[in-house]
């Protein structure tokens, strides 16, 4: 499967050695590169979908403007600051142009482990237009993210989260190999400022990412077929 390579370390920089530069991750299934002023329009097509208002934390009701602020405030401040990495999914090619969904990495920071003693943690989040759906677009913007990340050494564990009943997020991140932690407060803060209990999970550097046991089957009704 091609790849496009990537930094060998975690400081991938700009010249003035003081922001993270972004990255491009690609293989025959998909290409991750940095969202632009240009998509905001799917943004804003993709972003009016029911299920988002009730299980993302996006504003709602979603307006161009927001779209507008996350391409322009949001994703570049990201990783300017160092703190979250967010890339578009593209068809695969230098001149595909076309959004498909939208996948980030966000930087927790240490978190200690009983077992493996302090972790460096990332977060993900990700979320896909209707049209692109069923299609293994996410899992593989997983795969390439996680391979990055772990490659790098920017992270050793990746925390996932989504309110409970969100199937879909369940299910990719089953098939992506995380194990099931629980069910607890939502880490993340809902648009209200509440913190929703929701289905969570950890995949670490050194698992095989293969699918785990444990999961609720409430989660995984769709995915045991799959």
């Amino acid at each position: 499967m091609r790849r496009s390579p990537w930094p060998t370390t975690a400081l991938a920089c700009f010249p003035d050695g003081k922001r993270m530069l972004p990255v491009v991750l690609e293989s025959d299934l998909v290409r991750l590169d940095a969202p632009v002023a240009a998509d905001a329009a799917r943004v804003f097509e993709y972003c009016q979908d029911p299920s988002f208002e009730r299980y993302l934390t996006v504003p709602w009701p979603y307006q161009f403007e927001h779209a507008e602020g996350f391409l322009a405030e949001y994703v570049p401040g990201g990783w300017a600051s160092d703190t979250e990495y967010t890339w578009a999914l593209r068809a695969p090619g230098w001149k595909s142009a076309e959004l498909l969904g939208v996948i980030g990495l966000r930087l927790l920071g240490p978190s200690v482990d009983e077992q493996a003693g302090v972790l460096q943690l990332g977060s993900v989040g990700f979320w896909l237009g209707a049209p692109f759906r069923g299609q293994g677009l996410i899992g593989e913007a997983q795969r390439l993210v996680f391979d990055w990340a772990f490659g790098t050494g920017l992270v050793d564990a990746v925390h996932w989260e989504c309110i409970r009943g969100n199937t879909a997020s369940a299910r990719a991140a089953w098939k992506a190999g995380f194990s099931y932690a629980g069910v607890a407060p939502s880490v993340a803060a809902y648009r209200d400022g509440t913190h929703p209990l929701s289905w969570q999970g950890q995949l670490r550097a050194g698992d095989d990412r293969g699918r785990r046991p444990g999961w609720p089957a409430e989660a995984l009704t769709e995915a045991l077929s799959a």
